[in-house]
């Protein structure tokens, strides 16, 4: 789902609207059917015939391809990355292809269009990109989960990484906005919204009812849901892990290279000084410390809850992720082959092709 961030600067001399006026609007525009419709590349549209068709000529494929020179370059790059690669690099189109396969070449050329459809906002572009990077990461685990649980679904890879383009579209049309709006009614219009508007241009696109079924129905009662959208979820949820375990880790990095700075920066201790003795290297003072002279953080000076009010516990990381586990189970993936996904996913990172 959206994160929250600040919008910018440039709101600020702006006035703030009101969320159920905000709402109609963009219910209003989107009830017009055309608000924020990228139009799809001739080159992916045809992707998909030529996918589709089991006798298709690679060569034409190939030169419709070239016809688009920065879908053609991205499509080399992205076939002589780590996930693709076969340890030797191809310099043309046609074996970029041949290597990718139909449906890879297929899969990866909508990628790029919708990396496409992402840039050129005049706010909300920082939301864009991470909204782009969880929906590559969600194909990714959608391929995964559709091989892992047997689905083998045509669309698997397309149906996660498509199922949240509507928040882009969401974004896009706020954007345009001169009035300022509040994150947190960002995050709610994206929340409700990024369903019908994903779906609607799913349709514009003449894209395959599997995918217009995953961009409806990801927020839907599990226990209702398709297998299809089933994968979806768990793609979804697999994510979810696998962020907060990178942010988790970023966290304590940072923490532990301050640290780093902070012992770096302290004085050598002063052979003159009282503090010390002269005849060993006990410290004087037992009291005086290196570790006991540091400054302590104080407590917080309160909770935000009224006096005598009790804070709602939050969850540990621990206890959320075992949460996610046995959602995935009550979807019905096993915790044994979560953990296989995941470590799969965390081994294509470090050369995604984002």
């Amino acid at each position: 789902m959206p994160a929250t961030t600040n919008v910018g600067a440039s709101q600020s001399s702006a006035k703030p609207v009101d969320r159920a006026a905000l709402e109609a609007r963009l219910v209003r525009e989107l009830d017009g059917g055309r608000a924020a419709l990228p139009i799809l590349p001739h080159v992916a549209a045809q992707a998909i015939r030529f996918a589709n068709d089991p006798n298709s000529d690679l060569r034409k494929l190939a030169e419709l391809v070239e016809a688009d020179p920065p879908i053609a370059a991205r499509l080399l790059a992205v076939a002589n990355s780590v996930i693709y690669s076969r340890a030797v690099r191809v310099s043309t189109t046609r074996l970029a292809i041949i290597r990718l396969g139909l449906e890879g070449t297929r899969d990866l050329l909508f990628q790029v269009v919708y990396a496409s459809s992402t840039v050129g906002l005049p706010r909300y572009q920082d939301l864009v990109a991470r909204s782009f990077r969880r929906s590559v990461l969600c194909g990714i685990a959608a391929r995964l989960v559709s091989d892992k649980m047997r689905y083998r679904f045509e669309y698997d890879y397309l149906c996660g990484l498509l199922h949240d383009i509507g928040e882009a579209r969401i974004y896009r049309i706020l954007a345009n906005y001169k009035e300022e709006i509040e994150p947190s009614v960002v995050d709610y219009l994206v929340t409700r919204y990024h369903r019908r508007a994903g779906s609607e241009l799913a349709i514009a696109w003449g894209l395959p009812e599997p995918i217009i079924e995953a961009c409806a129905h990801h927020h839907d009662d599990p226990a209702k849901a398709s297998n299809l959208v089933k994968m979806v979820m768990m793609a979804d949820i697999l994510v979810a892990i696998l962020d907060r375990r990178q942010s988790a880790a970023a966290a304590a990095a940072a923490a532990a290279k301050a640290e780093e700075e902070e012992l770096a920066a302290e004085p050598a201790p002063d052979a003159t000084s009282a503090t010390w003795s002269k005849t060993d290297d006990s410290p004087a003072n037992p009291t005086a410390s290196s570790s006991s002279m540091r400054p302590v953080a104080p407590a917080p000076s309160g909770t935000g809850h009224a006096a005598g009010e009790a804070a709602a516990p939050e969850l540990t990381p621990e206890e959320r992720e075992a949460l996610d586990f046995h959602h995935l189970e009550k979807l019905g993936m096993p915790g044994e082959m979560a953990a296989t996904i995941l470590t799969k996913i965390e081994e294509s990172l470090g050369d995604l092709p984002l």
